[in-house]
Protein backbone atom coordinates (compact mmCIF):
# COMPACT_ATOMS: atom_id res chain seq x y z
CA UNK A 1 0.00 0.00 0.00
CA UNK A 2 1.28 3.39 -0.60
CA UNK A 3 1.91 6.08 1.54
CA UNK A 4 0.22 9.69 1.66
CA UNK A 5 2.18 13.06 2.01
CA UNK A 6 0.59 15.75 3.34
CA UNK A 7 2.11 19.58 3.50
CA UNK A 8 1.68 23.47 4.02
CA UNK A 9 3.58 25.54 1.85
CA UNK A 10 4.05 29.13 3.01
CA UNK A 11 6.15 32.19 1.76
CA UNK A 12 8.95 30.90 4.06
CA UNK A 13 9.25 27.28 4.80
CA UNK A 14 7.43 23.80 3.70
CA UNK A 15 5.87 21.97 6.16
CA UNK A 16 5.80 18.11 4.98
CA UNK A 17 4.29 14.75 7.19
CA UNK A 18 3.48 11.37 6.31
CA UNK A 19 -0.30 10.50 6.93
CA UNK A 20 0.08 6.91 8.23
CA UNK A 21 -2.28 5.25 10.75
CA UNK A 22 -4.61 8.28 10.79
CA UNK A 23 -2.20 10.32 12.31
CA UNK A 24 1.03 12.54 11.04
CA UNK A 25 4.88 11.30 11.11
CA UNK A 26 8.35 12.48 10.25
CA UNK A 27 6.79 15.76 10.34
CA UNK A 28 9.81 18.36 8.61
CA UNK A 29 10.02 22.08 7.82
CA UNK A 30 12.33 22.97 4.85
CA UNK A 31 12.69 26.59 3.68
CA UNK A 32 11.52 27.74 0.42
CA UNK A 33 14.09 29.62 -0.44
CA UNK A 34 16.49 26.79 -0.21
CA UNK A 35 14.89 25.08 -2.95
CA UNK A 36 13.98 25.62 -6.49
CA UNK A 37 10.60 24.06 -6.54
CA UNK A 38 8.10 22.02 -4.47
CA UNK A 39 9.43 18.85 -6.49
CA UNK A 40 12.75 19.28 -5.16
CA UNK A 41 11.75 19.99 -1.67
CA UNK A 42 9.59 17.09 -1.49
CA UNK A 43 12.06 14.93 -3.25
CA UNK A 44 14.90 15.72 -0.27
CA UNK A 45 12.37 14.97 2.04
CA UNK A 46 11.51 11.61 0.99
CA UNK A 47 15.23 10.79 0.32
CA UNK A 48 15.63 11.47 3.38
CA UNK A 49 13.76 9.67 5.10
CA UNK A 50 14.71 6.34 2.51
CA UNK A 51 11.49 6.51 0.81
CA UNK A 52 12.14 5.91 -2.96
CA UNK A 53 10.22 7.36 -5.92
CA UNK A 54 6.84 6.01 -6.77
CA UNK A 55 6.21 5.20 -2.30
CA UNK A 56 3.80 8.07 -2.28
CA UNK A 57 -0.04 7.30 -3.82
CA UNK A 58 -1.31 10.84 -2.80
CA UNK A 59 -0.46 14.09 -1.85
CA UNK A 60 -2.28 16.98 -0.33
CA UNK A 61 -0.87 19.94 -0.17
CA UNK A 62 -2.55 23.35 1.36
CA UNK A 63 -1.01 26.09 -0.40
CA UNK A 64 -1.19 30.05 -0.79
CA UNK A 65 -3.35 31.16 -3.50
CA UNK A 66 -6.23 30.44 -5.72
CA UNK A 67 -6.47 26.99 -6.59
CA UNK A 68 -7.83 26.45 -10.59
CA UNK A 69 -6.46 24.40 -13.23
CA UNK A 70 -3.12 22.22 -13.89
CA UNK A 71 -0.48 25.32 -13.61
CA UNK A 72 -0.60 26.99 -9.82
CA UNK A 73 1.76 29.95 -9.05
CA UNK A 74 2.58 30.31 -5.59
CA UNK A 75 1.45 33.89 -4.25
CA UNK A 76 3.79 34.78 -1.85
CA UNK A 77 7.39 32.61 -3.04
CA UNK A 78 9.38 31.95 -6.37
CA UNK A 79 7.50 28.27 -6.28
CA UNK A 80 5.28 27.31 -9.40
CA UNK A 81 3.49 24.21 -9.88
CA UNK A 82 1.92 21.92 -12.49
CA UNK A 83 0.10 19.25 -11.33
CA UNK A 84 0.77 17.11 -14.08
CA UNK A 85 4.21 17.68 -14.17
CA UNK A 86 4.50 17.12 -10.66
CA UNK A 87 2.61 13.73 -10.67
CA UNK A 88 5.64 12.52 -13.56
CA UNK A 89 8.36 13.66 -11.35
CA UNK A 90 7.40 12.54 -8.10
CA UNK A 91 5.64 9.35 -9.38
CA UNK A 92 2.37 9.71 -7.38
CA UNK A 93 -0.85 8.86 -8.34
CA UNK A 94 -2.76 11.97 -7.32
CA UNK A 95 -2.51 15.54 -6.09
CA UNK A 96 -5.01 17.78 -4.32
CA UNK A 97 -4.27 21.06 -3.70
CA UNK A 98 -6.27 23.06 -1.23
CA UNK A 99 -6.01 27.03 -0.57
CA UNK A 100 -4.41 27.36 2.71
CA UNK A 101 -7.24 29.18 4.66
CA UNK A 102 -9.56 27.31 3.17
CA UNK A 103 -7.95 24.16 4.90
CA UNK A 104 -7.30 26.12 7.66
CA UNK A 105 -11.39 26.92 8.03
CA UNK A 106 -12.36 23.38 7.21
CA UNK A 107 -9.72 22.24 10.10
CA UNK A 108 -11.64 24.65 12.87
CA UNK A 109 -14.19 21.82 12.04
CA UNK A 110 -12.63 19.37 13.88
CA UNK A 111 -11.09 21.24 16.87
CA UNK A 112 -12.10 19.71 20.35
CA UNK A 113 -12.52 21.87 23.33
CA UNK A 114 -9.06 23.01 24.79
CA UNK A 115 -7.45 23.34 21.33
CA UNK A 116 -8.10 26.55 20.76
CA UNK A 117 -7.82 29.91 22.52
CA UNK A 118 -10.81 32.33 22.45
CA UNK A 119 -9.09 35.77 21.85
CA UNK A 120 -12.91 37.74 22.80
CA UNK A 121 -15.33 36.30 24.77
CA UNK A 122 -18.66 35.99 23.83
CA UNK A 123 -21.66 33.33 23.19
CA UNK A 124 -20.79 30.76 20.90
CA UNK A 125 -23.17 30.53 17.83
CA UNK A 126 -22.32 27.54 16.29
CA UNK A 127 -24.56 27.66 12.66
CA UNK A 128 -23.25 31.05 11.93
CA UNK A 129 -20.24 32.13 9.74
CA UNK A 130 -16.81 31.54 11.27
CA UNK A 131 -13.63 33.45 10.01
CA UNK A 132 -9.66 32.12 10.18
CA UNK A 133 -7.43 35.46 9.60
CA UNK A 134 -3.31 34.92 9.74
CA UNK A 135 -0.01 36.73 8.96
CA UNK A 136 2.52 35.11 7.70
CA UNK A 137 4.30 35.91 5.09
CA UNK A 138 1.15 37.59 3.49
CA UNK A 139 -2.57 37.74 5.29
CA UNK A 140 -4.98 35.21 4.84
CA UNK A 141 -7.91 35.01 5.43
CA UNK A 142 -10.97 31.89 5.16
CA UNK A 143 -14.48 31.45 5.51
CA UNK A 144 -16.38 28.88 6.45
CA UNK A 145 -20.19 29.03 6.08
Amino acid sequence: MKLALVGDIGGTNARFALWKNQQLESIQVLATADHASPEEAISLYLSGLGLAPGSIGSVCLSVAGPVSGDEFKFTNNHWRLSRKAFCQTLQVDQLLLVNDFSAMALGMTRLQPGEFRVVCEGTAQPLRPAVVIGPGTGLGVGTLL
